[in-house]
């Protein structure tokens, strides 16, 4: 899994957009190594940010809507999920990502583990979406960010095309009540392991593991976990964003100028998009 760079919106080559700042559009790509199938997360920046609880809320969802409903449980058989990603703190390596999954974990009964690749090969087939996506892109005009979706949806024919899933901003869920742990550092004292020495986190049994190399065996985290916290279905997680988010003053100032450059039947969405004052 990973985030595909930024997209924006308008997209065209009209030599006025160059300078002019513009609506960003993040795709959280999923690659299922299993079965090869391919799932974009599409967001714009006023329907979701880049925080851990955005994140968090995709991976989750994910997991119990796109995966669970698929595996055929057998008896004695323990269920386990591998997630690859790079190391980035803020989207794959933190506490608020951690409780997650364990919280799932917990739920379903499973085994969920995460693995970051090290920094200089983290080459997956998640990039592979990103460049088949970026070549049907090639030479087309992107008036709304919406468009975006149509894309991802014809970027791949065979075997079959990508799981594309268009969010807005009551898709997302607030982990603040599910912190079974206050940190997923490996050790207290100054001289101890750090979080970003992490290679890879287990949740099974209602605690979390940690391996600093990948040949280890695995360690309960030193951590004191929280008795108080409840499992929680994610269905019940107070929502993240109230209403869509803002953007700023200047970039919406330069978006009502570039919208003078698309057509009538598109302007009305960038005179609608929320901005501060």
């Amino acid at each position: 899994m990973d985030t595909q760079p930024v997209l924006l919106a308008p997209k065209s080559n009209v030599s006025s957009l160059y300078y002019k700042t513009k609506l960003c559009t993040h795709n959280f790509c999923v690659f299922n190594l299993k079965n090869t199938d391919g799932y974009c997360f599409l967001r714009n920046e006023t329907d979701g940010g880049l925080t851990s609880d955005n994140y968090a809320t995709i991976i989750v969802k994910f997991i119990t809507e796109k995966l669970l409903p698929n595996i055929q449980r057998e008896p004695e058989k323990e269920i386990k999920i591998l997630l690859y990603s790079d190391g980035c703190a803020g989207q794959n390596r933190n506490i608020v990502l951690a409780n997650a999954l364990l919280n799932v974990a917990i739920l379903n009964n499973i085994t969920i583990e995460q693995k970051y690749l090290e920094v200089g090969h983290t080459q997956m087939e998640a990039d592979s979406m990103h460049a088949t996506i970026e070549r049907k892109l090639k030479n087309k005009i992107i008036h709304v960010p919406a468009e975006y979706a149509g894309v991802c949806l014809g970027a791949r024919k065979q075997p079959k095309p990508y799981n594309v899933s268009h969010l807005t901003h009551k898709f997302y869920k607030s982990f603040e009540s599910v912190q079974f742990y206050k940190s997923i550092r490996p050790g207290k004292a100054k001289e101890d392991a750090k979080v970003t020495d992490i290679r890879a986190l287990q949740y099974k049994t209602g605690n979390i593991y940690f391996k600093l190399r990948f040949t280890d065996e695995w360690q309960l985290l030193p951590q004191r976990r929280n008795e108080n916290i409840t499992v929680k279905p994610i269905e019940s997680l107070p929502d993240l964003h109230r209403s869509r988010l803002k953007i700023n003053s200047r970039k919406f100032n330069d978006l009502q100028e570039l919208k003078n450059t698309l057509s009538s039947d598109y302007r009305d969405y960038y005179d609608n998009i929320p901005h501060e004052d």
